[in-house]
């Protein structure tokens, strides 16, 4: 009888260690994660931080047209031609990879009207195989 009562101390002695009630929260250095670690290793930034920097680029930028103006799937011609129109065209020139394409796009347009404008203009240069799309762009 006296094993077992003894067995029944020891059993709620290791149990009551497991709680946090003698842990003291102002004794901790360190600051609290703003997001779990796991997430920092994946972002490398908080989510918070993230899902911020995402609302500014909606605020940013809306939906309107830009004009694609060259397509390959390799990636030094795709450079190669950027750096050509970037130096010849006034407007910016992006570089977009959906893959196995690499899509250079021409323009900021709010109305498709104002892409086919420029559209013409750039036929009249030379350029061929010109086509309007869809896409997020700057706000100016």
């Amino acid at each position: 009888m006296k094993i077992i009562i003894f067995y029944i101390i020891c059993f709620q002695v290791i149990l009551s260690q497991d709680t946090l009630f003698w842990f003291d929260m102002n004794s901790v250095l360190d600051p609290p994660p703003k997001t779990p670690k796991v997430m920092d290793g994946i972002f490398g930034t908080s989510r918070l931080k993230v899902l911020d920097s995402l609302k500014n680029f909606r605020r940013s930028s809306s939906e309107g047209f830009r004009l694609q103006i060259f397509e390959t799937v390799s990636k030094n011609s795709a450079d190669t031609t950027l750096s050509y129109f970037q130096k010849t065209l006034e407007d910016t020139v992006y570089l977009i990879f959906e893959a196995p394409l690499y899509k250079l796009h021409f323009g900021n347009f709010l109305t498709k009207k104002e892409a086919e404008i420029q559209k013409i203009k750039l036929n009249r240069l030379g350029l061929k195989d010109i086509w309007i799309v869809r896409s997020r762009i700057n706000q100016n």
